[in-house]
């Protein structure tokens, strides 16, 4: 089975990472449990990228993740840091397949769907 792993900033604030949580769980639901679906926080919170990785393939046995920045533009987390994360665990789990995605703002039909929403 193929694994989704959201990955959000963190905060001090847990409203704000239940809102990645919840966003997670919202994913699941209308997936229908087709792809496993994971989050994690590149700082300030737990799970970290590394943990949730490393616990995806010790406990789940999944051979590819993909992994999604949950950012809107591309600062230095989503250029810098969370490809180094990765990187490292690539090396060390050379048999895995990492994938990162484009972060959230690189999607084409964000656009549109921030415009439908307004319509209704």
């Amino acid at each position: 089975m193929k694994t989704l792993v959201i990955v959000a900033h963190g905060s001090r604030l847990q409203q704000s990472n239940d809102e990645v949580i919840n966003f997670a769980n919202k994913l699941k639901e209308l997936n229908k449990n087709e792809i496993n679906i994971k989050y994690a926080f590149l700082e300030l919170t737990k799970p970290s990228i590394t943990e949730c990785i490393e616990k995806i393939i010790n406990n789940d046995g999944c051979l590819e993740i993909q992994v999604l920045p949950y950012f809107l533009a591309e600062g230095k987390h989503v250029k810098v840091d969370i490809p180094n994360e990765l990187e490292q665990l690539r090396i060390n789990n050379k048999n895995i397949k990492i994938e990162l995605l484009p972060h959230l703002g690189k999607f084409d039909g964000l656009a549109n769907f921030i415009l439908t929403s307004l319509e209704d």
